[in-house]
Order: structure tokens, then sequence, then C-alpha cells
């Protein structure tokens, strides 16, 4: 099995390396900050677009979703921080979702605190797995 595993590496097959050509889970975690900076505009008022829970309420929406719930990352889902990653992710959006309920009932304050708690630890468990998975990623 090793030499099987070492026979694939060598020429160039190794499913991790291909996965780390394939993916970009710089721009996955980029993708997740600047949705935290939007709705954060959004709960200070300074943006007026509207925003649905069932945009953002959904963890299968975006390409990160696409990728936990497909084969894109299947080499790591051994890995506890494919765990952490897939709870963490669908946590980011479910708050994401009641944060924009609550806002379109006008509990603003509400909306706020979920904000700078249970949303932002859900965004840096992301942040968190993401990196422990471009490292296994890198190391190959």
């Amino acid at each position: 099995m090793a030499l099987l595993a070492g026979v694939k590496d060598f020429f160039g097959l190794n499913e991790r390396r291909v996965v780390c050509n394939e993916l970009n889970l710089l721009g996955a975690a980029e993708a997740h900050i600047l949705w935290k900076a939007r709705l954060g505009h959004h709960i200070e008022g300074n943006i007026r677009e509207p925003l649905e829970h069932v945009l953002v309420g959904q963890s299968g929406f975006c390409q990160l979703g696409c990728w936990i719930n497909g084969e894109e990352l299947e080499p790591f889902r051994d890995m506890p921080e494919f765990e952490q990653l897939k709870e963490a992710h669908r946590q980011f959006h479910q708050y994401g979702g009641l944060i924009v309920d609550r806002l379109k009932v006008g509990e603003r304050s509400a909306a706020r605190e979920m904000f700078r708690n249970e949303y932002n630890h859900a965004l840096r468990a992301i942040i968190q797995a993401l990196t422990g998975i471009n490292r296994q990623m890198q190391e190959g």
C-alpha cells in the first residue's frame, strides 16, 4: 500500500496535491470574511440592499459549501478539521440567516449581538479549519 502511494506521488497523482491545485481555500476564506463585512454594514444601516434568509442562510449555495458537500474535499474528510469546517460553515450560514431575520423585524441590537458572538465565532472556526486543511494540502 505504501509503495502504491509512493508511485502515485511520484507520478503526481497524490490526491491531496491534485486537490491543492484545484481549490483556492484562501479565496473561500476571503469570501466569507467579505460576507461578514457586508452583513456588518447591513447591521449598522450602511447598506440598504435587501438580503434574504434563503440566500444567506443556506450553506450549500456558496463555493465552499459546494466543496464541503461535493467531492472536492474528499481526501480530507477523515481529518478533524474537515468536521470542524463542515459544522462551522453550517453555523456561519445559519446565524447569518437568523441575523437577516432579526434585521427584517427591526431587532437591530439582537442582530448585532449575534453578529459579534456566534457569527464571529463561526467565521473564526472556518478560518482555523481551512488553515489546517491547507497545511495538510501543502504537506501532500
